[in-house]
């Protein structure tokens, strides 16, 4: 599989200009409608003459190529240990703050 690339126009000063779909940069949305997984992919490129950001959107996975997008279950694992990570931290926290807060009471009362 070849990736695509695709001319457009600009949409600030209307000079044609190339989309790689194996070089630029890309955005990956994926849905799921019944049972069936779709997928979308938005490429992104700067103008060279303008600086304005245009983009194009395509769903056939054919004018992808082999590049591979992100992994959803990477993401899904760091949040799990992200969030153990600040369970543990406030646990921490709620326990030296109640060790001072005995401190205090002991030097309050003695």
């Amino acid at each position: 599989m070849e990736p695509k690339k695709v001319d457009i126009n600009c949409r600030n000063c209307h000079e044609q200009m190339t989309i790689d779909f194996a070089t630029d940069n890309f955005s990956s949305e994926i849905q799921l409608l019944n049972g069936k997984k779709q997928q979308k992919r938005t490429y992104i490129k700067k103008c060279p003459y303008c600086e304005t950001i245009n983009h194009i959107t395509s769903n056939k996975k054919e004018e992808w190529g082999n590049r591979k997008g992100p992994n959803i279950k990477l993401f899904l694992f760091s949040g799990m240990f992200s969030c153990l990570a600040f369970a543990v931290i406030g646990l921490l926290f709620i326990y030296f703050a109640f060790k001072g807060f005995g401190f205090v009471v002991d030097w309050l009362f003695n």
